[in-house]
């Protein structure tokens, strides 16, 4: 028995070459979106002005702006007045003597909110200082 061309069940479906493109250049930016907005990597800092206090030897404090107080971690990386960027410890301008507070100093602060793994709460903290 031989079969018909015309009796075949087997038909060849194409698919135009416009719409592989459309539904791959889709794909790319429902990946780019997706990846953008995941909560891992890095993420960018959000830049503002205040004014810093620093407690004690340990160092930590921290930075007051329009929108509230921020926490000024002891080790952080920041940049003098001359520009350097120093890549840890405390601030030339957050420095005292001992234990002495020091408050009231010019910063601009690079910060992020920094939620808690019960996802149940977040708050400001600063990754970034400059004396100004």
């Amino acid at each position: 028995m031989t079969l018909n061309p015309a009796q075949s069940t087997v038909r060849r479906v194409g698919i135009h070459p416009v719409l592989v493109a459309v539904l791959l250049l889709i794909a790319a930016v429902v990946g780019a979106l997706t990846t953008h907005n995941l909560p891992f990597g890095s993420k960018a800092l959000t830049y503002s002005y205040g004014t810093a206090t620093v407690t004690g030897e340990e160092g930590s404090g921290v930075v007051t702006i329009e929108e509230g107080n921020i926490l000024l971690p002891a080790d952080i990386p920041w940049m003098d007045r001359g520009g350097r960027s120093i890549s840890g410890g405390r601030p030339e301008c957050l420095k005292g003597d001992g234990d002495e507070q020091v408050s009231g100093v010019r910063v601009e602060a690079g910060y992020l909110w920094v939620r808690l793994p019960d996802g149940k709460g977040s708050y400001p903290m600063v990754g970034w200082l400059r004396c100004l």
